[in-house]
């Protein structure tokens, strides 16, 4: 028999932002809101700068080649959120740590470290929401 869950809300019932979800192997638990991504985005930077579809980005700044600023909507808690960013036709995305808890910075660079401008840019956020 199939089951099926409908609802519009999902409360932890000791702490409502809290929900522990049984792991792999059924022998630990995992917190359901620090695993989910808070943000994420797709974009282009080569020809056009424009946002392919995100979650949780108000914006993003163009500074140049390879350089991109995205802004939160709903900010983090602190500037110490992680972050992973990659792109389709470069061997680095890196970063250099301007991160606010609104805003960080990607640097998309190829093979000699010179930033270069994608077709295809991605990136996710992980930690707490303010």
């Amino acid at each position: 028999m199939t089951s099926k869950l409908v609802l519009d809300n999902i409360a932890g019932r000791t702490t409502a932002g809290s929900i522990a979800v049984v792991g792999e192997g059924n022998g630990t638990t995992t917190n359901l809101q620090q695993g989910l991504a808070k943000s994420w985005c797709n974009w282009a930077t080569a020809s056009s700068f424009s946002i392919y579809d995100s979650y949780n980005i108000a914006s993003l700044t163009d500074n140049g080649a390879g350089n991109t600023k995205p802004v939160l909507t709903s900010v983090m808690n602190n500037d110490d959120y992680s972050y992973i960013g990659f792109s389709n036709e470069t061997n680095y995305m890196g970063n250099n740590d301007e991160r606010t808890t609104a805003t960080f910075k990607l640097l998309s660079q190829n093979s000699s470290h010179s930033n270069t401008d994608c077709s295809d840019n991605n990136v996710a956020v992980f930690g707490d929401l303010a």
